[in-house]
């Protein structure tokens, strides 16, 4: 007699477990042939739920069902993004993303894997990078910062608006923030500078800031 296990192994677990005088029937064979095929057909599928649960490994039509079941819903999911950036927001939505939200790590981790190029600046030195000049961390730039983006991104273009979304949803409340070109920026960083470090930075008659190297 056939066992379940061996059963399943053929493909045809009913027709392989009827009894032999059946299995020479051509008529059984017929009438198991669709059951049998519908049976295999849904146990594949239970046996492959597993991969299919892992954001990094799941068939990419998973993504979409996946993300809220990682807190992805409403509009913090946009069903247009890439693959890779899908996968790579809900393997780290409980591990990183939830319980940092609000966090300048977790903002900048959500932009680059959303493929956003930027800096984050605080007003006073650069996060992303290195400043080389020191600034008092308890200043009025702790509580606020601005997120900088290329040339290259049109004022009003998709990874623009895509950048402003993600600060609101995904960067300090309590922190006063703007999306700007990066180029716009660094004259406001060396007046800041010179306000605080006088032996480096001299301002002329007519206001120009004076960098000694």
């Amino acid at each position: 007699m056939t066992t379940t296990y061996q059963a399943w192994q053929t493909g045809r677990p009913i027709f392989s477990r009827l009894p032999e005088v059946y299995q020479e029937n051509p008529v059984a064979d017929w009438l198991t042939e669709y059951w049998d095929e519908l049976l295999t057909q849904n146990k594949a599928k239970i046996d492959d739920l597993p991969r299919n649960l892992d954001p990094t490994t799941c068939d990419e039509n998973w993504l979409d069902f996946l993300a809220p079941l990682c807190g992805f819903t409403g509009e913090y999911w946009d069903k247009s993004w890439k693959t890779s950036s899908k996968r790579l927001l809900l393997a780290n939505s409980y591990t990183l993303i939830w319980k940092n939200k609000g966090s300048r790590e977790v903002l900048s981790f959500v932009l680059n894997a959303l493929g956003i190029e930027h800096e984050i600046w605080t007003g006073s030195s650069f996060i992303l990078g290195v400043s080389q000049v020191s600034i008092d961390k308890l200043g009025s730039g702790a509580w606020q910062y601005k997120v900088l983006l290329p040339s290259r991104y049109a004022q009003e273009g998709y990874e623009f608006k895509l950048a402003r979304k993600i600060n609101r949803l995904f960067g300090p409340l309590w922190c006063k923030s703007e999306v700007r070109y990066r180029r716009d920026i660094i004259p406001e960083f060396f007046y800041n500078v010179a306000a605080v470090d006088t032996q480096t930075f001299l301002t002329s008659d007519t206001g120009e800031l004076i960098v000694f190297q």
